[in-house]
């Protein structure tokens, strides 16, 4: 099946703030009860440890990704980081969530992962965010890194399977289960989950559009080879999660000099 670039609610220019905080919301929600990213830790634990990276800038952060997490188990392993999160449309309900959780910043003023600003991070990461970007953007963010001299890790835990397509099925139920559990709770959200359940629908079919959105394996190492240079290396690797029907696939990149 070929990689279709159907549109996602979520990424609409008149979504509403609030309809795009409760989608984010619940995929955070999602990510931090299934949990399909801690196969990251050691991936970027040895790529910042690699390149003497103390600073960490996140792209695509939409609601904040697992790095409440992530960076808490990182420094338990020793790793003093400052983790800078971004988005071209920032989400107030992760600034709020993420204002209490130590060495994590939300960046207010919107940033594309197309045009990053200067910054002295060591090390830029995404999560569940590369499927957004067209293959031309995403060999122009590849070649940014490189030419930043950047370390580079992208991790996505959809997949353009079988396996994936039928974990889409269950999206209306999990919806159903952990919209509650979504902060900060808002009227809204709520009501358009149970009367009507409108929500379970929507975000079933951002999920549907991500899946067909998402790389292979082969696809992304294409695009590396297309802006590889000599001295910037690109490895592309999947990682089974326990218990989950599908990996999670990584882009890392890092420079070799």
């Amino acid at each position: 099946m070929k990689r279709r670039e159907f549109h996602e609610i979520a990424d609409l220019a008149g979504c509403p703030a609030w309809l795009r905080d409760a989608m984010t919301g619940y995929l955070q929600v999602m990510i931090e009860t299934a949990r399909p990213y801690e196969v990251a830790i050691p991936v970027v634990e040895k790529l910042c440890t690699d390149l003497g990276a103390s600073s960490v800038l996140d792209l695509a952060s939409g609601g904040g990704g697992p790095w409440a997490t992530l960076g808490k188990e990182l420094r338990e392993r020793g790793l003093d980081l400052s983790i800078v999160l971004s988005d071209v449309a920032p989400s107030t309900d992760a600034l709020s969530r993420l204002s209490g959780v130590t060495g994590v910043e939300y960046l207010r003023e919107p940033v594309s992962a197309l045009d990053v600003p200067a910054s002295d991070a060591g090390v830029w990461t995404m999560f569940t965010g590369l499927h957004h970007f067209s293959p031309d953007e995403v060999a122009s963010i590849m070649r940014s890194a490189q030419e930043r001299r950047v370390g580079f890790a992208a991790f996505e835990a959809t997949e353009r399977s079988l396996p994936g397509f039928l974990v889409v099925l269950f999206i209306p139920l999990f919806v159903l289960a952990l919209m509650p559990f979504v902060r900060p709770r808002r009227v809204l959200p709520l009501l358009f989950t149970y009367l009507p359940p409108v929500l379970p629908l929507l975000i079933a079919w951002d999920g549907f559009a991500s899946t067909l959105r998402t790389y292979t394996p082969a696809e992304l190492e294409e695009i590396a080879g297309s802006v590889r240079v000599p001295d910037y290396e690109w490895t592309v690797s999947e990682f089974v999660v326990a218990k989950a029907p599908i990996p999670v696939l990584a882009l890392v990149g890092r420079p070799t000099s």
